[in-house]
């Protein structure tokens, strides 16, 4: 690679990083897509696309949990089933095609998409504690004993394992762990929706550094792109803290519905691409 495709790398990096710093989604989908459409191997991009979120999953937790983005009672479980689920899915990546299940795991994230949109608009958003009887009028949390604090044991800890091991397993297929895990998170508990993406990405490190140990003892490492990897993570590490302060300030029932949209936005444009 010479100087400009690394140039060119660290923007995407830095887009790829912006859209999930903010909407717990997009570094992978957006960085493995590249990837693949200009010749790199599924194993190869999905090893280089965790290594470098090594590093701007690093960034960008640290950077949400200081601006109180990450619950650690939901953080613990994710990482549980996602470190299970990412090294399998890592072990799989290098014996199988996984073409052959891109087009159904899209489909699955689409709907996903489609319940988040939903949901935002029939649904009330919960607010936390510190809003009660300030912008909340008429919200639950008005109504004793529905306020959500970060000790409020409204949410099943096996579900929650459950979605970050799937989440991570198609992380090992496709380098994408947002779009399952956000979504998951959100459909499944009822705090603000920058907690489901804060912890989503805090989480996001520890499967990162699952899924690239596994891959990278299964593969030859003498054509790896590891200067591809250091660009992207340049990239990402920049802007991380500027994402997770925008998934702070916006509004949660925007944030929620801008989830949605973006979720079924990729992956209508994935489905399509792979069917043609």
């Amino acid at each position: 690679m010479d100087l400009w495709q690394y140039i060119v790398s660290g923007l995407v990096g830095g887009l790829a990083q912006i859209v999930d710093g903010t909407l717990g989604m997009g570094f992978g989908l957006i960085t493995s897509s590249s990837m693949m459409a200009i010749g790199f191997a599924p194993a190869i991009a999905v090893a280089t696309i965790n290594i470098a979120k090594i590093v701007t999953g690093l960034a960008s937790g640290l950077s949400h949990w200081r601006f109180g983005n990450v619950r650690r009672d939901w953080l613990i479980p994710l990482l549980a089933g996602g470190l299970i689920g990412g090294i399998l899915g890592g072990l799989l990546i290098t014996s199988i095609d996984p073409a052959k299940t891109r087009t159904w795991v899209g489909i699955i994230l689409l709907l996903m998409g489609g319940l988040v949109i939903w949901r935002t608009i029939h649904w009330k958003v919960y607010c936390t504690i510190k809003d009660k009887g300030k912008e909340c009028v008429g919200c639950p949390a008005l109504s004793n004993g529905n306020a959500l604090s970060p000790g409020n044991k409204n949410h099943t800890r096996l579900k929650l394992g459950g979605i970050g091991f799937l989440a991570a397993f198609i992380n090992g297929l496709s380098g994408a762990y947002g779009p399952m895990a956000t979504t998951g998170v959100l459909l499944l508990e009822k705090g603000e929706p920058r907690h489901a993406i804060g912890t989503v990405n805090m989480a996001e490190f520890f499967v990162a550094l699952g899924v690239s140990i596994t891959i990278l003892t299964k593969i030859s490492l003498s054509q790896f792109p590891f200067g591809l990897a250091i660009a992207l993570s340049l990239g990402g590490i920049f802007v991380a803290p500027i994402a997770a302060y925008i998934c702070r300030i916006i509004t949660p029932r925007l944030l929620a519905f801008m989830v949605g949209i973006s979720l079924t936005g990729m992956n209508i444009i994935a489905i399509f691409l792979l069917v043609h």
